[in-house]
């Protein structure tokens, strides 16, 4: 141990760690959603490698309960990322807009370091969301255990320090904590999270993509008649191309002569596609993406009107990310290269699904 020991070496961009093994990689960026992602996954990783080492030392007292210590605090700083990450993430799905970073900061120091208020906050978006969104999240088992940490530890420092501000302790005598409890109830609770984040995540887009959304809407519905047409030539193209790749494999051919051979139906999707306009083309092959990306997420809505509402925000996002745009000069060749390349029966799928929900959701809408 010397004054000149650098004990934070971090590599510069290009520099390569001798041993890869030896570094780890800290998950910072400039979106506090995301580190507030990465830093509850992080406690949950560090809280699973320590309980191993705690069930590693059985008999081993010396060991174990300071590990007891450790372990009870990442559980309840977890629980304290996860109620305020949650919060974060899912409350700009109710408004439609992006929390600016004045409001994160007015909420991360409103609530500090009390899970209860922060529950508060949360309960009534997750509550909300859940009457829209399908899921089998416990609601009030969640908030038991928000309720629980709280009432062990209020201020969320009797696990980091043995004394308060005043220099009294936060308990005198000792107590016998059973870690495995604590341990497979927490381990039920992180996946029940993870699973939830998983369900929801990135099914709310955003209503600035609103607008580009009701261009797609209006493209699609001057396109609807030639999207119909194309999908009767689409499912001609895919029994077809399933039949030869069936008597081709059969035949021992390869996937590359198969891929070669152009069938008349496939003749008659790429000559039709080449009929339609600018925006016609530009629609197909959105609807193709929309439905491939984001039908799944659209569908875990309840509603119809909420489902029309997800519709049309996922199509201006695909709108606003897409290189090509309405009533504006297209690459054609790269549309109808994009759309013949891939599997008809997949492109056939994704379209006519996307297109029957949109439909169906549309007339029970508007004529209920």
């Amino acid at each position: 141990m010397t004054d000149k020991d650098n004990l934070f070496y971090l590599y510069q961009k290009g520099e390569k760690p001798k041993n890869p093994d030896d570094m780890s990689y800290i998950m910072w960026s400039d979106d506090s959603v995301d580190n507030f992602s990465n830093y509850r996954f992080a406690y949950k990783q560090a809280a699973e490698a320590l309980y191993e080492q705690f069930i590693n030392h059985n008999g081993d007292y010396r060991i174990k309960d300071p590990m007891g210590i450790t372990l009870t605090f990442m559980y309840r700083h977890y629980m304290e990322l996860t109620t305020k990450f949650l919060y974060l993430k899912f409350n700009p799905y109710i408004s439609g807009q992006r929390l600016s970073d004045d409001e994160i900061v007015n909420f991360i120091d409103k609530t500090g370091h009390n899970l209860n208020k922060i529950w508060k906050l949360l309960k009534p978006i997750l509550t909300e969301l859940s009457k829209k969104l399908r899921n089998s999240f416990d609601i009030k088992a969640f908030g038991h255990y928000v309720n629980e940490f709280q009432q062990f530890d209020e201020s969320s420092m009797k696990m980091r320090y043995p004394i308060d501000k005043k220099g009294k302790p936060f308990e005198t005598k000792s107590q016998r904590l059973d870690i495995k409890i604590l341990h497979d109830y927490m381990y039920e609770c992180m996946n029940e999270v993870d699973n939830l984040v998983e369900l929801w995540d990135n099914q709310i887009y955003w209503d600035d993509d609103k607008e580009l959304g009701r261009v797609f809407l209006n493209q699609y519905g001057n396109a609807e008649e030639k999207v119909d047409q194309f999908l009767d030539l689409e499912v001609k193209f895919a029994e077809s191309f399933k039949k030869r790749n069936k008597r081709k494999v059969q035949k021992y051919m390869s996937l590359t002569n198969i891929a070669l051979e152009q069938l008349p139906e496939e003749i008659e999707v790429e000559k039709y596609l080449n009929t339609l306009s600018d925006n016609h083309l530009l629609v197909i092959h959105n609807l193709f993406y929309l439905g491939r990306n984001d039908l799944r997420k659209i569908k875990m809505w309840k509603k119809s009107s909420d489902r029309i509402l997800q519709f049309e925000r996922c199509a201006g996002a695909i709108c606003r990310s897409e290189t090509n745009k309405f009533d504006t000069p297209m690459n054609r060749r790269d549309l109808i290269d994009t759309i013949m390349s891939k599997e008809p029966e997949t492109v056939y799928n994704y379209i006519k699904e996307c297109t029957d929900m949109y439909k169906n959701d549309r007339f029970c809408y508007f004529f209920k």
